[in-house]
């Protein structure tokens, strides 16, 4: 096979992939029971074209140590609300995990580590699966929510920013070149929790696109 036609196969994989909705949170305190807690998880819709720099949306603020250049952009399907309403039989509306960027199509089993997708003038790479955390759960109200998320494998993905530009919606979500085709982020997220598999920790370890805690992580596991 050609590498022209090869191209034009991994291009057209992404052929309906397009931006529903971009978002970004400032750092608040939510009330919770009888305190509060500080979080930029309750993200507002943003209008228009949106700057994107190698940290992240322009106005979206994070905790911790700020942004992460190997997690810049969150990516949700609108798949995963759809499968979610149906389950807890309730509205969720979109952007409410968090994400900065949702989508039409591009599901987590669609994607794998080291895509490259251009959106608007910006230049994605991707790194991991997303890592569920309570913030999730605290704010769907339901505590077991972190253990289905990782049970239904519907976590959403993280970016690091290889060119800087703009995006908004309607932009599509053009798939320019996939190095990694075995790194499905369904299998990566799997073989971080699998145990004795050495083997898959050994070659995720050396995965050069892989966001560099992960490849910590796996070097360790392949170690025993």
């Amino acid at each position: 096979m050609s590498a022209t036609t090869t191209d034009e196969a991994t291009r057209a994989i992404s052929a309906n992939w397009s931006v529903a909705l971009v978002q970004a949170g400032r750092l608040e305190a939510q009330p919770y029971h009888n305190t509060t807690w500080t979080t930029a998880i309750y993200k507002r819709p943003l209008e228009g074209r949106v700057a994107v720099t190698k940290q992240g949306l322009a106005g979206d603020e994070h905790t911790g140590h700020g942004p992460d250049l190997d997690r810049a952009v969150c990516f949700h399907s609108i798949a995963h609300y759809d499968f979610w309403r149906a389950y807890f039989r309730r509205d969720i509306p979109l952007g409410f995990f968090g994400e900065n960027v949702t989508l039409h199509g591009a599901l987590d089993e669609q994607v794998c580590v080291g895509d490259v997708f251009r959106c608007g003038t910006v230049l994605f790479e991707i790194t991991q699966p997303r890592t569920p955390c309570f913030k999730q759960a605290r704010k769907l109200g339901v505590p077991t929510f972190v253990k289905l998320l990782l049970q239904t494998g519907k976590l959403g993905y993280l970016a690091r920013v290889l060119e800087e530009g703009t995006i908004g919606a309607g932009d599509a979500f053009a798939l320019l070149h996939r190095p990694c085709p075995q790194a499905n982020l369904v299998y990566v997220n799997c073989a971080l929790y699998e145990k004795d598999n050495a083997e898959a920790a050994r070659e995720l370890a050396a995965l050069a696109p892989l966001a560099h805690d992960w490849q910590r992580d796996f070097a360790k596991k392949a170690e025993g």
